[in-house]
């Protein structure tokens, strides 16, 4: 991801209707349900195990950053990418989406 992009797109966390994670194009947001989150659900393919916030957050970006990307593949390169990424990395996401007071 392109650091300007986190500029451009606003990143929400609040309730979704029916979903874990979504991306608005038109309005520019990538809003993610922590609530749903923390149920550990197995949702939409992902077993619980792998069902986690981090995964969902990466997921939603990827889908900002290659907008014509099949679903499918998407979720395949989010898989590889919690699987490899460091601390570092993941602490950089998780402060896109935590709630602004």
């Amino acid at each position: 991801m392109n650091k300007h992009d986190s500029k451009i797109w606003k990143h929400v966390v609040g309730p979704i209707r029916g979903a874990v994670g979504e991306t608005d194009f038109d309005k520019k947001i990538v809003k993610v349900d922590k609530a749903k989150q923390r149920k550990k659900v197995e949702y939409a393919g992902f077993s619980k195990k792998e069902n986690t916030l981090i995964n969902t957050e990466r997921h939603e970006l990827f889908h900002v950053k290659h907008p014509k990307m099949h679903e499918k593949t998407i979720r395949k390169i989010t898989k590889k990418w919690v699987k490899r990424a460091g601390a570092k990395s993941k602490r950089k996401i998780y402060r896109l989406f935590q709630k602004k007071q």
